[in-house]
């Protein structure tokens, strides 16, 4: 009789072994964890627009008063929102300074590009902000975290004597 219990237990055992792994009918191996997820898409600098892709271009991440400041970001797909939140942070070695508080800005809900230019000239950003490193962060409205991001740089420009 133990017997019988014993080849009952095994012959389970056996069962849940051979079918019990995903993919063992198909001959797969058992699937692995996915990966986390990836950070935020980068924010791309220049000191213009594309007229047709709307995309950054002149690329650099470093301003002088003289030039203007343009950022652009491409998306798998287009947000179907019609703002966004942009943040500005100073970086000073580990510490973070905001600058420019999450502010909407208004894109087509429909486009796979998001791209600005600076408002205001960059002479007028360098007095406000000073020259230093900062970072850009884009969010959606109500995330918590940035869908991109980017870091650029702005350079006194030294006084000629």
């Amino acid at each position: 009789m133990w017997l019988g219990w014993a080849a009952a237990v095994l012959g389970v055992g056996l069962v849940v072994f051979l079918v019990g792994r995903a993919g063992s009918e198909a001959g797969l191996p058992s699937p692995t964890p996915s990966p986390s997820a990836a950070g935020p898409l980068a924010i791309s600098f220049g000191t213009a627009l594309d007229a047709t892709t709307g995309e950054a271009i002149d690329p650099t991440d470093r301003f002088r008063a003289t030039d203007p400041i343009a950022y652009s970001v491409r998306l798998a797909s287009a947000p179907g929102v019609a703002t966004i939140l942009v943040e500005i942070v100073r970086l000073d070695g580990e510490q973070e300074t905001v600058v420019q508080e999450p502010s909407t800005q208004g894109i087509d809900a429909n486009s796979s590009v998001i791209g600005f230019t600076f408002a205001v000239p960059t002479s007028e950003v360098l007095d406000a902000w000073g020259p230093g490193d900062y970072a850009m962060r884009i969010y959606l409205p109500g995330a918590g975290d940035p869908f991109a991001a980017g870091r650029f740089t702005l350079v006194e420009t030294p006084v000629a004597s």
